[in-house]
């Protein structure tokens, strides 16, 4: 891949979290996608995009602060965004990264970033399917020539397997928990089944009515029904992708297999689901929750050129 300009550090601005990695840093600064108002918690992004740009700007802002002054001042920022992302919601992270004190900024697809992240050669001439299950949304594409030559997208991932959690739990069980007791749920059952003898799972939280906490039991089996349409979507969407493939790529991407990332790639029983819609093999990148950072970051190291959005 030919070189391009310069970059000074890389963003992922995320639905969960937004990290910076810059030089000479091993781990990139992070920070949860959310500012506090009076009136509560709001999020700057949803299903993957920029939804309120002063508060991305205010979280990309409190991370800079912590890069030296020394470095730079007024940095050249390379941003991710969803490969699906419209002109309008790159625009607006564009904006939340400039308001928040850099001198320039472009955008690189999230799936390509993943792709560099989870060590794939992306300039083999042969293409290589990545898919990212994130906070926000599901990304699938393949990488050819330094190229994302095929995506698409789907604005449903981990949140709402979280909140679907989160919602069976409360009707379920009668217990309110929090987003924290939701997440370890979640990543207790997972998405598929688990050893025969784990059938119940304590969970703690709040009554619907009166003072807590409280403790409950839920039926794994039960939270997981109720966990699949969601899980379906997800995967459906992956199925289709790769049913749609050009032949050329689609032989390309059975030999190499799928190569999953983000923090859906954590969660029990997925890894297994995606091989029984696609029939292909799956297999996870070795830190999947930090494979778009990761990329980005290599990618400013290495100053490859970007690849053409489609």
């Amino acid at each position: 891949m030919q070189r391009t300009n310069d970059f000074d550090l890389a963003i992922d601005v995320g639905t969960a979290a937004t990290r910076i990695h810059v030089e000479p840093r091993l781990t990139p600064l992070t920070r949860p996608s959310t500012v506090w108002r009076p009136g509560g918690i709001c999020a700057a992004l949803r299903g993957g995009v920029v939804i309120d740009a002063a508060a991305a700007a205010t979280v990309v802002r409190e991370l800079l602060r912590a890069v030296p002054r020394r470095r730079f001042r007024g940095p050249r920022a390379l941003a991710c965004v969803p490969s699906d992302a419209t002109p309008d919601e790159r625009g607006a992270l564009v904006e939340a990264v400039l308001c928040a004190g850099a001198r320039a900024v472009s955008v690189v697809p999230e799936p390509f970033a993943a792709a560099v992240g989870a060590g794939l050669d992306v300039a083999n001439p042969r293409g290589q399917l990545l898919v990212d299950i994130g906070e926000g949304v599901t990304d699938c594409a393949v990488v050819r020539e330094g190229a994302l030559v095929a995506s698409q997208a789907v604005r449903v991932a981990v949140a709402d397997l979280r909140r679907a959690t989160a919602e069976w739990i409360e009707v379920g069980a009668g217990v309110r928990v929090s987003p924290v007791e939701a997440e370890r749920v979640l990543r207790e059952v997972g998405v598929g089944p688990l050893s025969s003898w784990q059938r119940m799972l304590r969970v703690v939280g709040s009554p619907l009515h009166g003072a807590g906490p409280i403790r409950a039991s839920i039926e794994i089996d039960a939270l997981h029904d109720a966990l699949d349409p969601v899980v379906d979507a997800i995967v459906a969407c992956i199925g289709r992708f790769v049913a749609e493939l050009p032949a050329e790529l689609a032989e390309d991407v059975r030999e190499s297999g799928l190569c999953l990332t983000g923090g859906g790639a954590l969660l029990t029983g997925m890894s297994e689901r995606l091989v029984g819609e696609t029939a292909m093999a799956v297999w996870r990148a070795p830190d999947p929750l930090r494979t778009v950072i990761d990329g980005a970051h290599r990618i400013v190291a290495s100053r490859v050129r970007l690849p053409v959005w489609h």
